[in-house]
């Protein structure tokens, strides 16, 4: 079972006022022919081994291309939907 509760302390994570109105879904936003982007530079944890775990689902689904930033936006955007912001 999953908590929301912050790795580090017991105390669950602050819930926010809900999704903001003037904030697209992803999907609209990914489905447009041009995007404006900003760069999210990020560290993960080696131990995930996700540049490998990446890579392997590209070549078992025949991927030339894997828009690693579309998956980055959608997780990030339901992660931060399902807590209010």
């Amino acid at each position: 079972m999953r908590s929301d509760a912050a790795p580090s302390e017991g105390t669950p994570w602050a819930q926010g006022p809900g999704r903001p109105a003037d904030i697209p879904e992803a999907a609209v936003i990914l489905n447009e022919r041009i995007i404006a982007r900003e760069n999210l530079d990020s560290s993960v944890p080696t131990a995930l081994k996700l540049k490998k775990r990446i890579k392997r689902f590209a070549l078992d689904n025949e991927l030339d291309h894997l828009p690693i930033s579309d998956i980055v936006s959608v997780a990030l955007d339901e992660w931060l939907t399902t807590r209010g912001f």
